[in-house]
């Protein structure tokens, strides 16, 4: 198993230093983790000093990758502005003459669940933005649509009816801990016969639990995906500008797994 980390907190000086520790206590977990400093990448201008400072310092460990977030309005938003916000992440490196402050894919949220012929269109112009190329180092693409439903995950043709061919790693469930366990959301992540290397969950609003709790809930995490992030914050719109209580834990659980 892996990270899938919504880096969305603030790096004011030691803001990022549980992700620091937990990369060099951990050197055989992953991490994939989203940079989101403008709700995009700051058009018209660089981040600020801050993200200046500390975007370099994720590529100082090995285990570290790093993607540009970009909204694409479920691909209602127009195609030109998706582009233009991945040419802005391409152009960091050169813009601060710092090959360390750089992203090596894209994260694309807020992407359709439902198939529809002239949004994978959409979609497949702006993967192929990021992977033709040497811009991106690793031209790495996820897909958010916060939710594959149950009867979609179990349809035979579901990799001919969605956007999965596009992607590294689809993000099928993105909701809270009460949801993931509710029975027939449960049964169909578990059942799915998808490659879960290509998949990710990412629960909110988990509940104080002891370790040993925690360490079960991973594992089933694992038989539906093998990207994961946890977090007990359950604050609306404020779930990934924090690393919670949990964060250490998690990571803890991953290296077992």
């Amino acid at each position: 198993m892996s990270i899938l980390l919504p880096l969305y907190v603030y790096p004011t000086a030691g803001a990022w230093d549980p992700l620091y520790s937990a990369a060099k206590k951990y050197p055989d977990v992953d991490f994939t983790v989203i940079i989101n400093p403008c709700s995009g990448p700051c058009m018209g201008s660089l981040p600020d000093q801050y993200y200046l400072n500390e975007v370099p310092k994720l590529h100082n460990y090995r285990n570290i990758r790093t993607l540009g977030y970009v909204a694409t309005n479920y691909a209602n938003k127009e195609l030109s502005s998706v582009l233009a916000e991945i040419d802005t992440y391409a152009n960091w490196p050169r813009l601060t003459n710092n090959t360390k402050f750089r992203v090596e894919g894209i994260f694309f949220d807020e992407t359709p669940s439902e198939y529809v012929s002239y949004k994978y269109e959409y979609l497949d112009r702006a993967s192929k933005y990021v992977r033709n190329g040497t811009r991106f180092r690793d031209r790495f693409v996820v897909h958010n649509p916060g939710l594959i439903s149950p009867s979609l995950l179990a349809s035979p043709s579901i990799l001919q009816n969605s956007y999965m061919n596009l992607t590294d790693i689809t993000v099928i469930f993105e909701e809270t801990f009460s949801k993931f366990i509710d029975k027939p959301t449960f049964e169909a992540l578990q059942a799915h016969r998808l490659r879960k290397s290509k998949l990710a969950v990412i629960l909110h609003s988990m509940p104080n639990v002891a370790k040993r709790f925690l360490d079960f809930v991973v594992e089933q995490v694992e038989d539906a995906a093998d990207w994961v992030f946890l977090t007990d914050i359950s604050v609306k719109d404020e779930y990934y500008h924090g690393f919670g209580g949990l964060f250490e834990g998690v990571v803890r659980a991953v290296d077992r797994g």
